[in-house]
């Protein structure tokens, strides 16, 4: 839904105005002076086209809009004037205005020159997104580069450390008085050097170094790690997480790092549904919850008046849920968002490729993404299916 601000110092007029324009599917906010309306700018109210009256007082519609685009590049503006101040809106178009209308504008052109100003917004997002992911991906090679630099000296580094620890047990040196200083060297040496590569590895984690080979994947743990990365925004937000995942979950069979990066996306997305929220939501929670489901076995006719389970029973599958308390997925957009670059968050916040890589990865693994939206109560449910279970082998539990 197109989202606008109408400024008019007139108040019976805006007021009308706006009426007219939501019952054409248009969400309106009204001011009647510069400062009002850039008090809702500064609230965190966000809009697509702003309609403002050249003439305003105090600070005139010319000076409203640049302080505007000074704040929200990407906002359209229209420009509403009387025939004696069409210099002003032309001034106006000099500064950014997509258009001006002269006053009393007729409803349809105007909600034909809004569809328009929005379009073009629409447009300019899409393109800043596609600088946006040309930039990541130029990261993402620099990321690779730098880690492979930098992981063949470690490399060198390690196995120099693993050769003065095999010296070290020759009787010669063994019996030196600083043997046990040089054992304790090389042992910080090899640790340090496993650090640097934990950090070359999320280099390539965040970049493209992803590695697709598929192996037993205990949930729980990749989990914790993806919402210990994203744990100092959590904790600026004032979020609290919770993740509840019952020891005996079973293990999946995946490309782990390919599924941790799905989770740390669904729960990015999470945060920012929490950040975003207009008006602000005092409860702030992110809870992710592991469960496994699994079907009844099914009924085999064995004979009149009987029947038996059969004796290989489906695996089942496993249910990822993260829950958030943010501001809910309108229904005009919950459609939209699993396509790339779709995003609904500010221009330089987000390239709208999260969810989509996420899909992606499910639905190649066999699963699907189920989204459950309501104001301050959403819930995104990542269903991945579990190997069969052996014959004669009992099927796991459902948790919860």
């Amino acid at each position: 839904m197109m989202r606008a601000l109408l400024v008019d110092d007139e108040t019976a007029f805006a007021e009308l105005l706006a009426e007219r324009l939501r019952a054409r599917g248009i969400a309106v906010r009204t001011a009647y002076d510069a400062e009002s309306a850039l008090a809702l700018l500064d609230a965190g109210e966000e809009f697509d086209v702003a309609v403002l009256d050249v003439c305003l007082p105090g600070a005139s519609g010319i000076d409203l809009l640049r302080r505007m685009k000074a704040r929200l590049p990407l906002v359209e503006a229209l420009m509403l004037t009387g025939s004696s101040d069409v210099r002003s809106a032309v001034e106006g178009m000099r500064h950014g205005a997509f258009n001006y209308l002269l006053k009393p504008a007729d409803i349809d052109d105007l909600v034909r020159e809004l569809r328009a100003a929005h379009e073009r917004k629409l447009r300019q997002e899409e393109n800043a997104r596609m600088i946006e992911a040309g930039k990541l991906a130029s990261i993402g090679r620099l990321a690779e580069g730098v880690a492979h630099e930098i992981n063949n000296p470690v490399n060198i580094m390690t196995n120099a450390a693993g050769w003065i620890e095999d010296l070290l047990d020759e009787p010669d040196l063994a019996s030196s008085p600083h043997a046990a200083e040089m054992r304790r060297s090389v042992v910080k040496i090899k640790a340090q050097s496993r650090r640097v590569r934990e950090i070359t590895r999320k280099l390539l984690f965040f970049g493209k170094g992803l590695d697709p080979r598929p192996g037993p994947v205990r949930v729980a743990d990749l989990l914790g790690e993806a919402l210990r990365l994203l744990g100092d925004r959590a904790a600026d937000l004032g979020v609290t997480v919770r993740l509840d995942a019952p020891p005996d979950t079973p293990l999946l069979v995946g490309p782990p790092v390919e599924l941790r990066q799905v989770f740390v996306h669904v729960a990015e997305n999470a945060l920012d549904a929490v950040e975003y929220a207009q008006p602000p939501v005092t409860e702030r929670t992110l809870a992710v919850t592991v469960r496994v489901d699994v079907p009844p076995p099914p009924f085999v006719q064995s004979g009149e008046g009987s029947a038996s389970t059969s004796s290989t029973p489906s695996g089942g599958e496993m249910c990822i849920a993260f829950h958030d308390t943010g501001h809910g997925i309108a229904s005009e957009v919950l459609p939209h968002v699993f396509e790339p670059f779709f995003s609904t968050r500010p221009v330089g916040r987000g390239m709208g490729l999260g969810l989509s890589v996420a899909v992606g990865v499910i639905t190649a693994l066999g699963g699907f993404i189920d989204i459950d939206s309501q104001p301050g109560n959403t819930t995104v449910t990542l269903r991945l299916p579990l190997p069969e279970t052996p014959t004669g082998a009992a099927p796991p539990t459902c948790q919860g």
